[in-house]
């Protein structure tokens, strides 16, 4: 229980959250009138244009048709200025969160005289501070930002300090130019593929009866709002990867130990057996690219001792391994555990027939190795502890395990291991490792097509199913995920007739298909290369983005 000398649950929740939301002004306010006409599993997108809180001017800047490079060169050639980009997206970004519950903190005033310090500096010298000169970037809360609260979804974080210094990601972000207004939503101790925590449950823009995905699930419900150009999140078992396939935006997953983390909260000091890496959110291929570039451009492994000194570099003309030169794309249509829903694999299977038609393209199936052992085998590795360690945090305050978080911390696997008991499971860990490599170059393949998940974004408090994304982790395979451009049809992605399953979470997941829950949800794929081929990723999807957007 929390100690009578601090604050204790629920109040610590209603004040951390009442405070968030006094950071809105006045004249951003939604009237509940206009927020109540949205029923629960409403396609908001629109709210940003009905509510009449943005002008044409600011409707036009925070488009979705416009990614943060367009706008970094309109910024460039003096078509915008920063104080109009961070105006228009902190309005746009105060609308979201009232519909979303995206936000943990908000701070327009602060970031419009960053902005204007900006502005007054490129009309002075004619020159930009950085790559990413005026573009707004949120942030996710538990990434140290000075003069901030940073949490791990505990509410007992709020009662320590603000944060002096900017974690190196974020000052890499600052010094290239970029303005923070805003911080996003996680889900409790930052472990799961859902966003709820002390500060509210976040809720999907083009469904609120689905998950905007986690634990990034703030960036990516903002994001597709219109509410922000790029974000930053990590990724310990699909937290960036998860988010962007929920919202339909881009993301990639690097290599651990390639871009930095710096100062950052986590559930867990220490346990290191599946590491977490950091990457962006954003709308576009290009822009993923960029933001890559300008971290890695900054040689971060000159502040951080443990990170590969590798820089960011796409090649020109890679040795593909297909016949002729072509790409050699494996496809993975299941991972031997769970058959993905019908919307999933309709559009992989869209994509697949589309690059057979294209000559750059050699298409072959791809067999899953041992994915259910990677999955349990990761789970396990991520609470050696027990859990005690998440229930220590949330005990602060007296806050309550939610659902989803006691789900994860007593699943079989889970349990407080012996030191010894942690070496056997790093010896398993580098075994399965080692042998899952030599699978995949048996199949001599670039790439790996796949599903992004199970299915479109499930329903709010049902994601239980990692083993499209955590396997990834488990191996430390990079992987990128894109839009397709489709989205989930009822009248088309009807339910399966009664099958043999090939799994529990494969006869779940099955059976909570319902074709009308999803309708609308956009439809993302996944794609995935050995470790640090980073760059090999980007230039396969290169190629493979000009077949997209697909047409329902």
């Amino acid at each position: 229980m929390a100690s009578p000398s601090i604050l204790a649950w629920p109040q610590v929740a209603l004040d951390a959250r009442a405070a968030r939301d006094a950071r809105i002004p006045e004249s951003l306010r939604l009237a509940p009138a206009f927020t109540a006409k949205y029923s629960t599993g409403a396609d908001v997108r629109a709210a940003a244009a009905e509510c009449g809180l943005l002008t044409a001017d600011e409707l036009a800047i925070t488009s979705l048709d416009q990614d943060a490079s367009q706008i970094l060169e309109r910024i460039k050639r003096k078509e915008l200025t920063a104080v109009q980009v961070v105006t228009a997206f902190a309005k746009r970004a105060a609308i979201a969160h009232q519909l979303l519950c995206c936000l943990t903190d908000f701070f327009m005033e602060k970031a419009l005289v960053r902005a204007k310090e900006l502005d007054d500096y490129y009309e002075k010298t004619g020159n930009l501070v950085g790559p990413l000169h005026g573009l707004p970037i949120s942030i996710k809360d538990h990434i140290h930002l000075a003069g901030h609260h940073a949490t791990a979804g505990f509410s007992g974080d709020i009662l320590l300090p603000l944060k002096t210094e900017n974690g190196l990601l974020a000052q890499i972000m600052y010094d290239a130019g970029g303005v923070f207004y805003c911080r996003t939503n996680l889900p409790q101790a930052i472990m799961h593929l859902e966003t709820y925590s002390f500060w509210g449950q976040v809720l999907n823009p083009y469904n609120t009866g689905l998950t905007p995905g986690g634990s990034s699930g703030g960036c990516s419900a903002l994001i597709a709002f219109g509410g922000s150009p790029l974000s930053i999140g990590s990724d310990i078992g699909g937290s960036l990867r998860s988010p962007a396939a929920a919202c339909g935006i881009w993301t990639l997953k690097p290599t651990t130990l390639r871009v930095p983390k710096g100062v950052g909260t986590t559930s867990l000091y220490g346990a290191d057996s599946i590491v977490a890496t950091f990457g962006p959110l954003c709308r576009s291929l290009r822009d993923m690219n960029l933001w890559f570039s300008v971290v890695l451009g900054t040689e971060p492994w000159l502040k951080e001792y443990n990170l590969i000194p590798i820089p960011w570099s796409i090649p020109t003309a890679p040795r593909w391994s297909g016949l002729g030169g072509r790409i050699r794309v494996g496809v993975m249509w299941h991972d031997g555990v769970v058959l993905p829903q019908p919307p999933m694999r309709r559009a992989l299977k869209m994509l697949v027939d589309t690059l057979k038609k294209d000559d750059s393209f050699e298409i072959v199936d791809y067999e899953p190795y041992k994915h259910l052992e990677a999955g349990e085998l990761a789970h396990e590795l991520y609470f050696v502890d027990g859990g005690k360690r998440v229930r220590e945090r949330a005990a602060v305050t007296g806050e309550p395990i939610l659902p989803l978080t006691e789900w994860i911390i007593t699943l079989p696997s889970v349990k407080d291991h012996t030191i010894h008991e942690l070496w056997e499971l790093n010896v398993r860990r580098e075994t399965l490792r080692a042998e899952y490599l030599a699978h995949y170059n048996a199949q001599n393949v670039d790439v790996v097509l796949c599903p992004s998940g199970p299915g479109p974004a499930p329903a709010l408090g049902t994601s239980k199913y990692w083993g499209y994304t955590n396997t990834w982790n488990f191996v430390d395979y990079p992987a990128a995920v894109f839009p397709t451009g489709l989205h989930a049809k009822p009248e088309i992605d009807v339910a399966d007739a009664p099958r043999a399953y090939m799994s529990e979470p494969d006869a779940e997941i099955s059976e909570a298909y319902i074709p009308a829950t999803f309708a609308g949800a956009p439809l993302t794929l996944q794609l995935v290369a050995r470790r640090f081929q980073d760059e090999l990723v980007v230039k396969a999807l290169q190629e493979i983005s000009k077949v997209l957007p697909l047409k329902d």
